[in-house]
C-alpha cells in the first residue's frame, strides 16, 4: 500500500513539473478537481505561481526593478473564497512611485459542459491610501462559485532598488508549482535572509549582457518549489509572517565597474538618523506654538511630572483621533493635524513628545514596527512603520504611551504595537532597542457563587474583575456594545441557561479594572442520578479541551502579554446531601517558572469552597517549551474536570 501511494504523489509531482500555465487557459481537469489530494482539509490551493523580479537598465531612466506575477488560484468551496481578494502595495515618494502597468484577471467555471470566463472590470479594483508613502490596490475577482479557478497577473515599475523585498514561499494555503526568479546586474549586491523551517531549492547562474555599450554580467536566482504544504497556523501564533517559509533581498551595496562602493545596507543609527533628518520627522518635535497655550492653562499648578504627564497623555488622547494610518513620518504635519484633531500615528504621538518635552518632561519619540509587521532582521527604514512616546522620570521609571489609541494607559498600549519592536532615539540620534511587552502578567478574577437543588440545577451570581491588559482588550471589544451584547458573551461562552442583572463598571474609568456581574441558572452542568450529584466544582468556568493539539511546534507560542485566570468559587449542597468525593489539593509548574497551576479545594458547613490560579508568566514562550506547554494543559483541563460527588444521605 505504501508503495502505491509512493507512485501516485511521484506521479503527481512528475504531472506538475511537466504542465505549462498560459494566462487565459485553464484545464477543465482544473475545474473539475473537488479536493487537493495531498490536504483534503484545503479550502483552496495556488495552482500554480510565478514571480519574476528584475532589475532592468532602461535607456534613458537608468536601472528600473521589473515585478511580474501571475497566479492561479482553485476555490473548492465558500470557504476558500477569501483568497479572490487580494492586494498590491505601491511605494511612492513626492519626486517618483512605483507604477502598475498592467492588471488583468479572469474567473473560470464550469457550467453545462463548458468553461465560462468572467473578466475582472474596473468596478472590482480599488486604490486606497495605505499610509503617507503607500499606496494601496485591492482587487476581488468577479462571479465565484465553488469549484471556481481565479487567475491574475500584474506587472510593476519601480525606481527603487532596494525594493525587492520579501518573497513569501508558503502560504496559508496549498501551494502545487512556484517559480521564483530574481534577475540583477552584478553592481548590485543584495543580503539574502531566509525564515521558516522548509527547505529552500535555490540555484544561482550568471550570463554575460551588453546592453547600450554596458557590458556586464547578469546575476539569477531561481526557486522552484513543488508541492509546499499549507503553513498552519496554531494557537496563539503571534505574527505568523515571522516564521512562514520566505527569503528577504536587502540592497547592501551598488558597486560600478570604475567607481566607489556604494554602500546601502548601514548601521541602525544610520536608519534613525535619516527618520530623524527627515521634515516629516525631527522638525515636528521642535514646533510649539500651536498648542502652548493649551499646554500652559492644562498643567498651569501641576508640579509634579507623572501628573503633568498623564494630564497631557489624556489630552491629546481626548483631543486627536487616529485616521487609522501607520507610519513614521506624518501625514499632514503635527500642527496642521492638531488644528483638525486628526491625524496618523506619527502625528499624533510626535506632537505627544513635543508637548511632553515643553512640559519639562525627558520624552523621546520610539520608531517601531507593528505587531503584524514581519520583525526587521537587519537595519532598514522599511522595518518601521509606527511611532509612540517614551517618558523617563527622574526616579528612574520608565512610561510608554500612545495616544492614538482612545482606550490606551501609561504602559498599556494596543495590540497592534504590543508584539512589535522598537528603537528610542535619543538626543545625540542613536537608538536602543525596546521591548513592549509588560513584566508582570494581566489578571482576569472571577467570583462565582451558588446553590444547588436535588434536581441538579445551580442558580447564582458571577463577578469577574479584569485589570491592566485585559482590561484594555476587554474595552477594545465591548466599550460600544449595549449591555445585552456584553451578557451575550457569557451565555454563548458558558452555555448559561438563564442570565440575569448584568451589570458593567469602570469600562470608561481608565487606570483602573473594569468589573462585571450577574445572576445564572445552568441546568446541564450538573448530573444528578438517582441519589448522587456529580458536577466539576468550577462548573461552567472550568476548561473542557486543551487548545495544543498538534504534536510538535516549529514556532514560539505568543500569549501577547502574561496573564493569571483566578477563580474562587462557593457552592452550598443541597440539604440532606454530604460530600463523598471532591478534588483534592494539586500544584503544577512549567519549567523556568513560565506558568503555575495550583487547585485547592475545601468542605466546610455544607460549602465547597475552591480557589484556583492558573497563571503564565511569560508572553512569548519557545517553541522549545511547545511539549511541557501542552502536558501542562492537559493537566490543567484534567484537574478542572475532575468531580465532586454528592450523596443522599
Amino acid at each position: 500500500m505504501k508503495k502505491i501511494i509512493l507512485l501516485v504523489l511521484l506521479a503527481f509531482s512528475i504531472n506538475m513539473k511537466a504542465q505549462e500555465y498560459k494566462f487565459g487557459k485553464v484545464s477543465k481537469e482544473e475545474l473539475l478537481e473537488r479536493s487537493y489530494p495531498l490536504d483534503s482539509s484545503a479550502n483552496a490551493v495556488v495552482l500554480f505561481e510565478t514571480q519574476k523580479k528584475s532589475i532592468q537598465n532602461h535607456r534613458g531612466n537608468g536601472f528600473r526593478l521589473i515585478t511580474e506575477v501571475h497566479k492561479r488560484i482553485k476555490l473548492y468551496n465558500k470557504n476558500g473564497f477569501d483568497h479572490a481578494s487580494q492586494e498590491i502595495l505601491l511605494f511612492n515618494r513626492t519626486s517618483n512611485s512605483e507604477k502598475l502597468l498592467y492588471l488583468e484577471g479572469i474567473t473560470y467555471s464550469f457550467k453545462k459542459d463548458s468553461i465560462v470566463k468572467t473578466e475582472l472590470k474596473d468596478d472590482g479594483i480599488f486604490t486606497n491610501e495605505h499610509s503617507k508613502n503607500i499606496d494601496e490596490i485591492t482587487f476581488t475577482m468577479p462571479s465565484l462559485q465553488e469549484g471556481s479557478v481565479i487567475e491574475f497577473k500584474y506587472k510593476i515599475v519601480s525606481p527603487f532598488l532596494f525594493n525587492v523585498g520579501k518573497i513569501y514561499l508558503q502560504q496559508n494555503i496549498p501551494i502545487k508549482k512556484q517559480d521564483i526568479k530574481i534577475t540583477t546586474p552584478e553592481y548590485f549586491n543584495f543580503k539574502k535572509v531566509t525564515t521558516g523551517y522548509l527547505p529552500i531549492n535555490l540555484t544561482e547562474s550568471d550570463k554575460w549582457l551588453n546592453k547600450y555599450g554596458d557590458s556586464y554580467k547578469e546575476l539569477t536566482d531561481k526557486i522552484i518549489s513543488i508541492n509546499v504544504p499549507a503553513f498552519k497556523e496554531e494557537p496563539y501564533c503571534g505574527n505568523s509572517k515571522n516564521y512562514i517559509s520566505s527569503i528577504n533581498y536587502e540592497l547592501a551595496y551598488i558597486k560600478y565597474r570604475y567607481g566607489a562602493i556604494d554602500h546601502r545596507a548601514t548601521t541602525w543609527d544610520d536608519v534613525i538618523k535619516n527618520i530623524f533628518n527627515s521634515s516629516s520627522f525631527g522638525d515636528q518635535l521642535n514646533k510649539t506654538n500651536y498648542f502652548k497655550n493649551d499646554i500652559d492653562n492644562l498643567i498651569a499648578g501641576v508640579y509634579d511630572p507623572q501628573e503633568k504627564m498623564n494630564l497631557i497623555f489624556k489630552y491629546l488622547q481626548n483631543k486627536m483621533t487616529w485616521n487609522e494610518m501607520r507610519g513614521v513620518f506624518t501625514y499632514k504635519g503635527t500642527r496642521k493635524s492638531y488644528k483638525e484633531g486628526k491625524g496618523n500615528v506619527a502625528d499624533i504621538n510626535l506632537t505627544l513628545v513635543a508637548m511632553l518635552r515643553y512640559a519639562g518632561l525627558q520624552a523621546h519619540p520610539v520608531v517601531c514596527s507593528s505587531s503584524d509587521r514581519p520583525v526587521a532582521l537587519f537595519p532598514t527604514i522599511s522595518g518601521f512603520n509606527y511611532v509612540i512616546a517614551r517618558v523617563k522620570l527622574s526616579n528612574k521609571e520608565i512610561f510608554y504611551l500612545d495616544a492614538s489609541d482612545k482606550y490606551g494607559m501609561l504602559n498599556i498600549l494596543p495590540d497592534r504595537i504590543i508584539r512589535g519592536m522598537g528603537r528610542v532615539i535619543a538626543e545625540n540620534r542613536s537608538s536602543q532597542l525596546v521591548d513592549f511587552r509588560p513584566d508582570k502578567p494581566s489578571v482576569k478574577a472571577y467570583r462565582l457563587e451558588c446553590e444547588l437543588n436535588e434536581q441538579g440545577i445551580a442558580k447564582g451570581k458571577v463577578s469577574v474583575n479584569h485589570r491592566d491588559y485585559v482590561a484594555h482588550d476587554f474595552r477594545v471589544e465591548n466599550a460600544a456594545k449595549d449591555d445585552e451584547s456584553k451578557a451575550e458573551r457569557f451565555e454563548k461562552k458558558f452555555g448559561i441557561t438563564e442570565l440575569d442583572a448584568y451589570t458593567v463598571k469602570g469600562v470608561n474609568e481608565y487606570g483602573k479594572g473594569v468589573s462585571e456581574q450577574f445572576d445564572f441558572t445552568v441546568e446541564d452542568q450538573i448530573e444528578a442520578i438517582e441519589d448522587e450529584i456529580f458536577f466539576s466544582p468550577l462548573l461552567f468556568l472550568r476548561d473542557k479541551e486543551n487548545v495544543f493539539k498538534s504534536d510538535d511546534r516549529k514556532y514560539p507560542i505568543d500569549f501577547g502579554y502574561g496573564f493569571s485566570n483566578k477563580y474562587m468559587v462557593n457552592i452550598k449542597i443541597p440539604e440532606g446531601y454530604e460530600v463523598v468525593e471532591c478534588p483534592k489539593a494539586s500544584a503544577f509548574k512549567l519549567p523556568d517558572n513560565l506558568g503555575k497551576f495550583t487547585f485547592r479545594s475545601n468542605v466546610v458547613n455544607g460549602m465547597i469552597q475552591v480557589v484556583v490560579d492558573e497563571t503564565i508568566t511569560a508572553p512569548v514562550i519557545p517553541a522549545s517549551y511547545y511539549p511541557a506547554v501542552k502536558e501542562f494543559y492537559n493537566q490543567v483541563i484534567q484537574k478542572e474536570n475532575e468531580q465532586v460527588v454528592l450523596k443522599k444521605i
